[in-house]
C-alpha cells in the first residue's frame, strides 16, 4: 500500500449521546479520528495513528474507521482494556456538554513523508501520550504542512497554563492552527482575538482560524483578516462540527496545492475565503445530521443545494 497524504494522530473513542428527549445512543467519536473519517471520506489518502481498546466499542470504531477509508495504524503499545468514551449531553438547542473517561498512548509514532500531519484535542493534553505527540512533530520533515486543533476540553480538570504552554508550544511548529471561540475564551479570557492572532503569527502560523458557530468564522494571516460568514443550516446537534470544518479545510488546501505557500507563509486570501468556504459547507452538512458524520465528496460537492433555505 502507497503511503498516505495525511496522517492524522490522536485519539479515537466512543461518544455516547444522551439526547434532550432522554434517549441515549453510542457513536463514533474522538476530534483527530473525526477529521481522519472527513479526509478519506473526501478523498484524501488518509491514516489515523491511535490507540483503541481490546473491546465491542474498539471494534465498532475500528470497523467505522475502515468503512470510511482510514488506514489505522498503532505505536505498538499494550492497548488498553477498554476504549475511551466521551459522554456528550446534548441540550435543546443541539448543543453538546462533555464528559471524558479516557486513556491515551500512542506508543512509537511514526511519521513517514506525507504531505500533511494533523493532531489535536486530548491527544495532545493527556499524558503519557501528549509528550510523544509534541515530540512526534518536532521531528516532522520540514515539507510536511502542519495542522493543530487545541480543540480543549475544560471538564478534564486540566490547568489551562499547563495546556496553553503546550498550545503555543505546538503553534511554534504549526502552519495552520484552528480554535473555536470557545477554545479563545478558555484559553485566552482577557484577551481580545486580534492580540491572540499576533501571537500565533509570531510563532510562525501562517493561517489561523477562529470558528464561530452560526456567525461563521475568522480567517487570519500577517497580512489580512477576513470574517466569513456561516451557512443556514437547520441543526440537529453539534456534535463534530468543528472536526468536518477541519477536514473540509485541510481538503481544500490539499486539493489546491497550496502546501508550500502555506509553508511559506504567503495565504492569498481569495483561495483562503475560498478554503473557508468548503469549511463552513462541510460542517453545515454535518450539524445537519446526528453524531459526528462528516461528508463524502458527493455531498459535499452538492451541499449548496441541501443546506441553503
Amino acid at each position: 500500500m502507497s503511503e498516505p497524504t495525511a496522517l492524522v494522530i490522536g485519539e479515537a473513542l466512543t461518544d455516547v449521546v444522551r439526547a434532550a428527549d432522554g434517549t441515549v445512543r453510542s457513536r463514533p467519536g474522538g476530534s483527530p479520528s473525526n477529521v481522519a473519517v472527513g479526509l478519506a471520506r473526501l478523498g484524501v489518502h488518509t491514516a489515523l495513528h491511535s490507540c483503541l481498546g481490546a473491546d465491542a466499542n474498539g471494534d465498532a470504531l475500528r470497523k467505522h474507521l475502515e468503512q470510511s477509508g482510514v488506514t489505522l495504524r498503532d505505536g505498538g503499545a499494550e492497548p488498553p482494556s477498554r476504549t475511551s468514551t466521551a459522554e456528550a449531553q446534548i441540550g435543546p438547542d443541539g448543543a453538546a456538554t462533555y464528559r471524558f473517561d479516557i486513556e491515551w498512548n500512542p506508543g512509537e509514532i511514526r511519521l513517514d513523508p506525507v504531505r500533511l500531519v494533523h493532531t489535536g484535542s486530548l491527544a495532545t493534553a493527556i499524558e503519557p501520550g501528549a509528550a510523544a505527540v509534541e515530540a512526534a512533530l518536532s521531528a516532522a520533515h520540514p515539507d510536511a504542512l502542519l495542522s493543530f486543533d487545541p480543540n480543549v476540553r475544560p471538564s478534564l480538570g486540566l490547568p489551562a497554563d499547563g495546556i496553553r504552554r503546550r498550545v503555543e508550544r505546538i503553534a511554534d511548529r504549526a502552519h495552520v492552527v484552528k480554535m473555536s471561540d470557545e477554545d479563545l475564551e478558555w484559553l485566552y479570557p482577557a484577551e481580545p482575538l486580534v492580540d491572540v492572532a499576533d501571537r500565533m503569527h509570531e510563532s510562525g502560523v501562517a493561517l489561523f482560524v477562529v470558528t464561530r458557530g452560526a456567525q461563521g468564522c475568522t480567517l487570519s494571516t500577517p497580512h489580512w483578516d477576513a470574517e466569513i460568514p456561516a451557512i443556514p443550516v437547520t441543526v440537529a446537534d453539534t456534535i463534530g462540527a468543528g472536526d468536518a470544518f477541519m477536514s473540509g479545510l485541510l481538503f481544500a488546501i490539499l486539493t489546491a496545492d497550496a502546501d508550500q505557500e502555506l509553508r511559506d507563509g504567503a495565504v492569498p486570501q481569495q483561495a483562503a475565503e475560498s478554503w473557508a468556504d468548503t469549511a463552513l459547507r462541510s460542517a453545515a452538512i454535518t450539524v445537519g445530521r446526528r453524531g459526528a458524520e462528516p461528508p463524502f465528496l458527493e455531498e459535499l460537492v452538492g451541499s449548496s443545494a441541501q443546506i441553503l433555505p
